[in-house]
């Protein structure tokens, strides 16, 4: 009995107090490739909650073979629930953690052996910090590193530590790559489900709001892959987008005009440089036919909300006619080589 009990202390003190959330829809085989990941850290999570948010295929079937076959310290449970989105499947798992730090992963993401290892180190004597999210490398379908030190190599900059100063760009901070305190992720009051993209970039204003830090972690150590089915090239997508922007603007609004005039010269250039890259992304990849009409829709809102600059209207002349991009490009390429501005369209593929 003493040996069993001696046991079981030995398995917990060789796992993190950590809960990996996964939320599952039709994964397919890559979420094994997920969960090796998880179950392989230098300091696995103590828990490891998989909710499947009402799958059609067989990946739910290899979640639970998964969890019965392992050994490991770490506990692995499946939690089935009707569908009802990313972000409502997140909060499931959340809700059900009962440790310090919950850490999410999409499906089709992996970690870095070290990932839980090297983000708990920035928690240490750093009670208000709420969050700590990680540089990512991208990998292709089939587990291939394209690029590493992805932010990095985009010359990416840390926002600042202040509401306007996180709302006015986008964060890049991957729920995949990221480490938060469960304490911090409640009182910011979870995933706000009527998005679906943009539900990060929420997330984590909303627990700044709440009072709580964050640091950013410059080694690689999470696996983002990217493929045709990457969220940010579908519909729903840009929707969010809309809805984000609805939603700030609200905020700001209700501060009088002077505020809402002070919200639109803050968002201006996020929006602005979002749009070019969806207008990059569409003449360059394989993009689903309703993008494109929504894509015309939102931009046109958006911007004309903000006001018609010059700029904006050139952004969105080229949403209109991607056919443009390529034309453009040359020209920024050949003004560059002649002595003109270093700046250039950039594109990120953000989550």
């Amino acid at each position: 009995m003493a040996e069993a009990r001696s046991a079981r202390t030995s398995l917990r003190q060789s796992t993190c107090d950590v809960t990996a959330v996964m939320a599952l829809y039709n994964g397919g085989d890559l979420v094994r490739d997920s969960l090796e990941s998880l179950v392989t850290q230098t300091l696995p999570p103590r828990q490891i909650i998989v909710v499947d948010d009402g799958s059609q295929d067989a990946s739910p079937a290899l979640v639970a073979r998964f969890a019965q076959k392992h050994r490991g310290p770490s506990q692995v449970t499946l939690i089935r629930k009707e569908n009802g989105g990313q972000g409502s499947a997140r909060n499931t798992g959340a809700a059900n953690t009962t440790t310090e730090f919950v850490a999410f992963i999409d499906q089709d993401d992996t970690w870095s052996r070290d990932h839980l290892e090297v983000l708990l180190e920035g928690f240490a004597d750093e009670p208000q910090r709420g969050w700590i999210y990680s540089d990512f490398r991208q990998i292709d379908a089939a587990g291939k590193t394209v690029r590493r030190h992805y932010l990095t190599q985009t010359n990416y900059r840390v926002p600042e530590q202040s509401f306007t100063g996180m709302l006015s760009r986008d964060l890049m901070m991957l729920p995949s790559a990221s480490l938060i305190r469960t304490r911090a992720f409640r009182e910011g009051g979870g995933f706000d489900t009527q998005f679906r993209g943009y539900e990060d970039d929420d997330l984590f204003l909303r627990i700044f709001q709440a009072g709580w830090g964050f640091a950013f972690e410059p080694r690689d150590v999470t696996n983002y892959r990217i493929h045709a089915e990457n969220s940010s090239r579908q519909s729903t997508f840009l929707r969010s987008r809309e809805r984000f922007y609805r939603k700030y603007r609200a905020v700001f609004e209700a501060q009088g005009p002077g505020e809402l005039a002070n919200f639109r010269h803050l968002i201006a250039e996020r929006m602005t440089r979002s749009f070019i890259n969806d207008a990059v992304a569409l003449n360059r990849d394989s993009i689903p036919g309703d993008f494109r009409s929504e894509l015309h829709r939102v931009a046109s809102f958006i911007l004309g909300d903000i006001g018609w600059s010059l700029k904006r209207r050139v952004v969105m002349l080229i949403v209109r006619h991607t056919w443009l991009v390529p034309f453009l490009l040359r020209a920024n390429a050949l003004f560059r080589r002649r002595g003109g501005s270093r700046r250039s369209i950039e594109t990120m593929e953000a989550s």
